[in-house]
């Protein structure tokens, strides 16, 4: 009978036995297979951890599983107790995964007065994740994102203005800009700016709106310098 010499699972010859050995042998491939095995994955003594990879969380839910999901490129660790709702983990730290950068492309927007408007942007500079689209951020991973915009207006904004953060159509952050104009120390045209971190879950979507009660129609600066928004994720 045809025996090969094993230490771990690669030093297996699938074609052994043949066909015409002799039963009788047959245990001593059953042992050599055992210890190998064994020899092979010492640190099993229970429901082992694997690694999937496809589009969908795996269905046997162990605790330690890694998925590597294809669908947003992410790889995920099953946190949960085995056999419990799965919990995963983005393994990548979120840091560079999901990323964007925005701008008006040059184009100014105009603001009535007395309302808020939804700012557009044009124009991606980086869309890591295609996250970004139809003047808005789509969380598809969920965790906790940073976001930075700066919006200047091409006249002089006079009294009250606002710069604001919406989360699925709700305010959740603020600035307030009381603008007075004097010749003699400005121009009544600052960069209005809003930062802020946010926890999403999937599905959940962030747009930038202003308001303004100049008493007339202002226009955002379109130009790439003037006006920006920008996020990525950061746990």
């Amino acid at each position: 009978m045809a025996l090969e010499s094993a230490s771990f699972i690669s030093g297996l010859v699938d074609t052994n036995p043949t066909g015409s050995d002799s039963i009788s042998q047959g245990d001593d491939h059953l042992r050599l297979i055992k210890k190998v095995v064994q020899d092979s994955l010492p640190d099993v003594d229970q429901a082992a951890a694997t690694v999937i990879v496809k589009a969908t969380a795996p269905t046997t839910q162990v605790k330690g599983t890694i998925w590597y999901d294809t669908n947003l490129g992410v790889l995920k660790v099953n946190t949960a107790a085995t056999s419990a709702t799965p919990s995963w983990s983005d393994l990548s730290g979120g840091a560079g995964t999901r990323a964007f950068s925005v701008t008006k492309g040059g184009s100014n927007q105009t603001i009535s007065t007395g309302s808020a408007t939804k700012v557009t942007w044009s124009t991606e500079e980086y869309d890591v994740g295609g996250v970004f689209a139809s003047d808005k951020f789509t969380c598809d991973v969920a965790g906790k994102y940073h976001f930075y915009f700066c919006l200047k207006y091409t006249a002089s904004a006079l009294y009250d203005n606002e710069v604001r953060l919406y989360k699925n159509d709700s305010l959740v952050r603020y600035a307030n800009y009381f603008i007075a104009y004097d010749s003699g120390a400005n121009t009544g045209r600052p960069s209005m700016q809003l930062e802020a971190t946010l926890d999403l879950a999937a599905s959940d979507y962030v747009e930038v709106f202003v308001h303004q009660e100049s008493g007339g129609d202002l226009d955002i600066d379109g130009a790439t310098t003037a006006s920006w928004f920008t996020g990525h994720k950061i746990a």
